[in-house]
């Protein structure tokens, strides 16, 4: 009996992958399997884990700061630029939109690292890619698209934003 539960032991490590921890807080973690692929989508899931006892107000457009491409060392430009303004100016556009997270839940979701960067990259090249990201989250950026007076319902109800950075060399293959 002990064989065999040692076989499924290692079986099952065979299929974990490495995640990598990409934020600052102790309080929360924001996970992403590394190395990422770039599959010609930039949108990627990232687990989400409160470990407190208190509930969290995630905007997940509320990453904002520096970001930008590294290709084999070398920094790339954009090949072109978003356009457009995203605005949520209802508590229904904000329930959809805001992340909820309560006492020890874990998530999957998608959360954009840094909003203010709205380039459109060449993916197409072979080679070792990085996104090197220096963003904060906070009260202030979680508001900027809207939510003020949604936010201050869940935060009268004992809901709290996060107050967190992401400081990280995100790897990908192509």
């Amino acid at each position: 009996m002990k064989r065999i539960i040692v076989i499924i032991s290692c079986l099952g490590c065979t299929f974990c992958s490495p995640q990598m921890k990409l934020n600052k807080s102790k309080q929360i973690d924001i996970l992403l399997e590394t190395p990422g692929k770039l599959n010609g989508e930039n949108d990627k899931m990232y687990t989400i884990i409160n470990n407190s006892k208190e509930s969290y107000i995630i905007d997940p457009f509320g990453f904002i700061g520096n970001s930008y491409w590294i290709v084999d060392g070398k920094k790339i430009e954009p090949a072109d630029f978003f356009r457009g303004h995203y605005k949520r100016d209802d508590n229904e556009l904000c329930k959809d939109d805001l992340i909820i997270l309560n006492p020890s839940q874990k998530i999957s979701t998608y959360i954009n690292l840094d909003y203010y960067n709205k380039g459109i990259y060449d993916f197409s090249k072979q080679g070792n890619y990085i996104l090197n990201v220096k963003s904060k989250h906070n009260r202030q950026n979680a508001t900027l698209l809207g939510c003020d007076s949604y936010i201050k319902i869940l935060e009268s109800q004992g809901y709290r934003v996060l107050e967190d950075s992401i400081v990280a060399k995100i790897p990908f293959v192509k």
